[in-house]
């Protein structure tokens, strides 16, 4: 992103394949957690539905692949918030696999939606409040990182033994 900004070009199109990118594979990875086939049957839908979705948006209108495109983003983020809230459902019943995975990804997602979506009304504020939103969605993105980190040490992390 930062050689495509040197270079005088929009990065935006590295965000969109990002958002796009994100979709795809965290849908596979909930797709593999669970278990239950019309679950299972309605993520590969969803993903289907969605990418033909941008790709009809694309072809309409090319330029949005070079924009800050918000229907995008929130079209991405809530498919992987509604595979995630499967998930959860399933770990009531089930064990509790990628449980604080999940939990850090739902929270951050629904918050970093409500940045975009606000990101471009914010456009009249003051930089300084531009810039506190920005750095609330980078705290995000580290609390969701700890997350991650605290369910990879609790369930992979090799246990140590007491021996004498």
């Amino acid at each position: 992103m930062e050689l495509l900004y040197q270079l005088g070009m929009t990065n935006l199109v590295v965000v969109n394949i990002f958002f796009i990118g994100q979709m795809i594979i965290l849908g596979i990875f909930y797709n593999s957690l669970i278990q239950v086939k019309s679950q299972k049957i309605f993520i590969k839908i969803g993903l289907a539905i969605a990418l033909l979705v941008l790709g009809i948006q694309f072809t309409i209108d090319s330029s949005e692949f070079l924009k800050f495109n918000l229907f995008e983003i929130t079209l991405t983020n809530l498919l992987i918030v509604i595979f995630a809230l499967f998930h959860f459902y399933n770990m009531l019943t089930e064990n509790k696999t990628y449980y604080y995975t999940s939990v850090g990804l739902v929270f951050y997602l629904l918050a970093s939606t409500v940045f975009y979506l606000i990101g471009n009304l914010s456009l009249g504020l003051s930089d300084n409040l531009k810039y506190l939103t920005w750095q609330l969605n980078n705290f995000l993105v580290v609390c969701y990182q700890f997350f991650i980190l605290y369910d990879w040490i609790k369930n992979f992390s090799p246990k140590r033994t007491l021996t004498k």
